[in-house]
């Protein structure tokens, strides 16, 4: 039987060892390495293949950055890993940003380590997974956005609100559109006022709702 390989990067010894236990007597699945920081995980990625990496996101302590950074940094070297995130952050912006720095899937620490190789199955083989907690909050965020009264955008203030809830930063807009930082975060500010949307999840939200993301 094909086994699928898996590397574990977290920063907790209890974690790594509950997660090589779960996986333990998985037919399907091998736990081939693990690491305890940023800098550990890239080292083992150079020298060990593997089918998926199961990582935290947020691991201090490392020359490298942790977090989104660390993501975008295994997007450029592993294209073609798939990252499932495991994470106790239930943040809904958190998790735009996650998914469009690459990773398929997030799963909550919070959530049974039983359900573990399901998700590792669902984003070995392409597809996606977020906890079912992560997926309640997405729906009440997007039926919320759905009765929001939108009050039309400049061409200038869309392009600027569809680059932001596609992923891009405030400078990296400003790059790709060839304007100063000052103006684009005045159109992103003045883009959230029009549709009277208070944070970046309820933008996330929205954008998701009239297909912006597609």
């Amino acid at each position: 039987m094909s086994r699928i390989s898996i590397v574990v990067a977290d920063d907790h010894p209890t974690v790594r060892i509950g997660v090589g236990m779960a996986l333990a007597d998985v037919p399907d699945m091998a736990l081939v390495a693990t690491a305890h920081s940023t800098d550990a995980l890239f080292g083992v990625l150079q020298h060990c293949a593997c089918d998926l990496l199961l990582t935290d996101l947020h691991m201090p302590g490392g020359m490298l950055a942790d977090g989104v950074p660390m993501l975008n940094l295994l997007r450029q070297g592993w294209p073609h890993l798939p990252v499932l995130v495991f994470t106790m952050q239930d943040n809904l912006a958190l998790l735009q940003m996650v998914a469009a720095a690459g990773a398929r899937g997030v799963m909550l620490k919070s959530e049974p380590l039983s359900r573990l190789p399901e998700a590792i199955r669902c984003v070995h083989r392409g597809g996606s997974y977020f906890s079912d907690a992560l997926q309640d909050k997405w729906l009440a965020s997007e039926r919320q956005a759905r009765r929001v009264p939108a009050t039309p955008l400049s061409i200038r203030e869309q392009e600027v609100f569809i680059e932001f809830v596609r992923g891009a930063n405030i400078s990296e807009i400003a790059q790709r559109l060839g304007r100063s930082v000052k103006t684009v975060s005045r159109q992103k500010r003045v883009a959230m006022a029009k549709l009277r949307l208070a944070n970046d999840v309820e933008a996330f939200a929205y954008a998701h709702a009239q297909g912006l993301l597609d």
